[in-house]
């Protein structure tokens, strides 16, 4: 291989993942929400025992 066909090859790649990238950061949602535990549940961290 050439080293100018691989050249752009690079950038062709380049361009795509980082057109990919911005997508994927502007569609980004958390792909598992915490669950938040209402106050008072036994096994919170940084609670005490009565």
């Amino acid at each position: 291989m050439d080293f100018e066909l691989f050249r752009q090859t690079c950038q062709q790649f380049l361009r795509t993942s980082s057109q990919f990238l911005g997508l994927a950061a502007a569609a980004r949602q958390p792909a598992m929400p915490l669950p938040v535990l209402p106050p008072g549940q036994p096994g919170q961290p940084g609670q005490q025992p009565a």
